[in-house]
C-alpha cells in the first residue's frame, strides 16, 4: 500500500488524537519520536512533521488495521470532525456533475439547515425569525466544507469537536460493591456536538413525525418536532433542496468524531424523498405561527450519577442541556430501576429528554423531583393519531 502524491497527509495532532481514541497506547518519548502499541503492532510517530515519515505512518497504521490507506488517510484527517455528508440522489444518479444553479442552491440550504439547528440547539423555537444565535454561528463559521464525492453528489460539512478532558479512570461504576457514595462524573457534551446531534435528529424527527406517515402532522407532533431542534428556517430550506428538479432524493449521513462519544443509537442516514416536498412545506407555514407550549421540557446528555444512600429508592442523575441559551445543569430524581436504565443509556451516548417541574433553591442546580416524561432523545415514544 503507497500514498499517491495527491493525498492531503493529516497533521501530528491529527495523527495523535486518532491512535489515543482508537486504543493504541504511547509508550515515553523518544528523542526522535514516540512509539504506540497495540494488539501486537508498533507503530513509531515523529516529533517533526516529515511527509516521507507521516506517510510511511499511515501506511503501517492502514496495515494494522487491514483497510485501504486512502480511507485511513481520510479518517486521520478528520479525527476531530463532525462529517455530514449531504447525498443529493435522482432516478439516473447523478455521477460527476449537476446543474450548477442546484448546487448552489444544495450548499446554500445545507448552510440554512446547519446555522438554524445551531440556534435550536440553544433555544428550541419553532421559528427563528433573525434571532439567530450568536454562539450558534460561531459554530458555523468554523466549519469546513469537503470536496464532493464521486458517485452522486456528496458535499461533506464538517464540524471541529473539541477534545474534552479525559474522565477520572477511578470513578465507581453504578454496579461498584463499595460502602462510600456512589458518584460518578461525565464532561459535558461540547456545544459543537450538540449542534450536529441537532442536526441529525431534527432530519430524523422530519422523517419520522412528517414524511413517514405521508400526512400532516397534528399540534401535538408539531411541539414534538420543536423540542428536537425542528425549526420553519430548517423545513424551509429542506424545501428549497427538494424542489430541485434534479434532485429526487435528499440524504443525510453523519460520521462522528471519535474524540467525544458518539451517540450510536442515533440514526446515521436519513434519506428524504422529493416527492414530500409539499408535507414539509405545510410544516414550515405551521411553524411559523406555532408557539411552544409551556411544558418545562429540556434536553441534553447525563454527565453525572449519584446514590449516596444504599437504602434510598431513588437515584439522582444531571443532565447537560441549554437553559434559556445558556448551558447549565438540572439535576432529576429517578427511581431506581430508571436510575439503572439511564446509566445504559449514558453508556450508550444517548442524549435524554425530560419534561417535569423544574424545582429551583437560591444558589443551587434546578431539580426535577417527579419527571412526567424520561426518554432517550432519538426514541419518538408518541403514541399514533389519526
Amino acid at each position: 500500500m503507497q500514498l499517491p502524491d495527491t493525498v492531503v497527509l493529516p497533521t501530528l495532532a491529527d495523527l495523535h488524537s486518532y491512535l489515543k481514541t482508537h486504543g493504541w497506547s504511547a509508550d515515553p518519548p523518544g528523542p526522535g519520536g514516540t512509539l504506540w502499541t497495540k494488539d501486537g503492532s508498533r507503530i513509531g510517530v515523529p516529533h517533526e512533521p516529515d511527509d516521507v515519515l507521516v506517510g510511511s505512518v499511515l501506511t503501517r497504521l492502514a496495515r494494522a488495521e487491514r483497510r485501504d490507506v486512502n480511507a485511513t488517510t481520510v479518517a486521520v484527517r478528520h479525527v476531530r470532525f463532525d462529517v455530514t455528508h449531504l447525498r443529493a440522489v435522482n432516478d439516473y444518479r447523478i455521477i460527476d456533475k449537476i446543474p450548477l444553479e442546484t448546487a448552489t442552491k444544495l450548499i446554500g440550504s445545507a448552510r440554512t439547515m446547519l446555522r438554524a439547528t445551531a440556534t435550536t440547539a440553544r433555544w428550541e423555537r419553532a421559528q427563528i425569525g433573525g434571532s439567530y444565535s450568536r454562539i450558534g454561528d460561531e459554530v458555523v463559521r468554523e466549519a469546513f466544507m469537503g470536496h464532493t464525492e464521486r458517485g452522486s453528489f456528496i458535499i461533506p460539512v464538517l464540524v471541529p469537536i473539541p477534545e474534552p478532558e479525559q474522565p477520572d479512570p477511578r470513578q465507581p461504576s453504578l454496579y461498584d460493591e463499595q460502602e462510600e457514595p456512589v458518584l460518578h462524573n461525565a464532561a459535558p457534551e461540547p456545544f459543537e456536538r450538540r449542534v450536529v446531534r441537532t442536526f441529525a435528529q431534527s432530519m430524523q424527527a422530519v422523517h419520522d413525525l412528517v414524511v413517514e406517515p405521508g400526512r400532516p402532522p397534528n399540534a401535538d407532533h408539531l411541539h414534538e418536532l420543536v423540542y428536537r431542534g425542528v425549526s420553519r428556517e430548517f423545513c424551509a430550506a429542506l424545501v428549497n433542496v427538494l424542489d430541485e428538479n434534479a434532485i429526487g432524493e435528499f440524504e443525510t449521513t453523519v460520521s462522528w468524531s471519535p474524540v467525544v462519544a458518539a451517540p450510536d443509537t442515533m440514526p446515521r442516514q436519513v434519506s428524504i424523498s422529493a416527492e414530500a416536498a409539499d408535507l414539509v412545506r405545510f410544516v414550515a407555514d405551521r411553524l411559523r405561527q406555532q408557539r411552544v407550549p409551556s411544558k418545562q421540557i429540556f434536553s441534553g446528555t447525563i454527565v453525572q450519577f449519584r446514590h449516596e444512600n444504599r437504602d434510598d429508592p431513588y437515584g439522582e442523575i444531571a443532565v447537560s442541556t441549554m437553559r434559556r441559551g445558556r448551558q447549565s445543569e438540572v439535576r432529576v430524581r429517578l427511581p431506581l430501576d430508571d436510575y439503572r436504565t439511564a446509566w445504559d443509556w449514558h453508556n450508550a451516548g444517548r442524549a435524554v429528554l425530560v419534561e417535569g417541574l423544574i424545582r429551583r433553591s437560591p444558589g443551587k442546580p434546578g431539580i426535577v423531583d417527579d419527571p412526567v416524561r424520561f426518554q432517550p432523545l432519538d426514541e419518538l415514544m408518541f403514541p399514533s393519531t389519526t
